[in-house]
């Protein structure tokens, strides 16, 4: 339970790809892990870009998403090798996430990454950190596809975007203990990752806009619901439709109601 509700409040860092601490910078892309079908895996790389040795843990979890909440547990489908490791000063680390199991059977499965910050083990390093007790962890998604199923593009095998898998979202306001919520459902059988959210009465975002998130919302996996508290100043008006981005470089797309 206690790693539950600290991934929850990690969610906010899964567009940024440093993280900061003990004087260490850390670089991790690409931030966005997919397998697809005829991959056996993928390649996560970290580099150490600050002044001493870096120890960390990675581990992968099964993610679901129930009664609007995120849902984690142990797995052994995929598996991060090495599971632990040590990166030098201004130097760089490869992880790989291994798919242990077949693709699945339609659809996608939805994982998340998990590297946390490990002590150091050396006397030195340890009078260096003494005063700074915080240790950091850093939270990734990660998806497996079955076969025909992609919403990335990839350098090695050149497809039209017009093929890609997309999700199916529909939204609504609800009120639960005073505080109101935008609903979206995800009807279709690929997660959507949520960013540039906004209410208007056509998608463009200008000052007539209402803003519901200008960066990332938060993902809905597929055939799940989420719920995202408003602000007073952040819900719909009449005739306003909601828009936002699956993509932080892509179009922007119309939410149905």
């Amino acid at each position: 339970m206690k790693l539950i509700k600290k991934l929850s409040l990690l969610i906010s860092l899964l567009c940024i790809s440093a993280f900061g601490y003990a004087g260490n910078v850390l670089l991790v892309w690409p931030i966005l892990q997919v397998i697809e079908a005829d991959q056996q895996g993928s390649a996560l790389w970290l580099e150490n870009r600050g002044n001493s040795e870096v120890h960390l843990q990675a581990r992968i979890l099964s993610w679901q998403q129930r009664n609007a909440e995120d849902h984690y547990a142990d797995q052994s489908d995929v598996v991060a090798s090495p599971p632990f490791v040590v990166i030098p000063p201004k130097q760089k680390q490869l992880i790989r996430l291994i798919r242990t199991a077949p693709p699945p059977a339609a659809g996608e499965n939805a994982y998340r990454i998990i590297l946390d910050q490990l002590p150091p083990t050396d006397g030195d390093s340890a009078k260096e950190s003494a005063g700074l007790q915080l240790q950091m962890r850093y939270v990734l998604p990660l998806f497996t596809y079955a076969q025909g199923i992609w919403t990335k593009p990839r350098t090695d095998k050149p497809r039209s975007s017009a093929s890609a898998t997309l999700p199916s979202l529909t939204w609504r306001i609800t009120t639960r203990q005073g505080q109101r919520y935008l609903t979206i459902r995800n009807s279709g059988i690929v997660h959507a990752r949520l960013t540039q959210a906004f209410f208007a009465t056509k998608p463009t975002l200008d000052n007539s806009a209402v803003v519901v998130n200008k960066g990332l919302l938060g993902y809905v996996l597929a055939g799940q619901s989420m719920d995202f508290p408003l602000t007073p100043g952040s819900a719909a008006i009449d005739g306003d439709h909601l828009y936002a981005k699956l993509d932080d470089n892509g179009p922007i797309i119309t939410v149905s109601e």
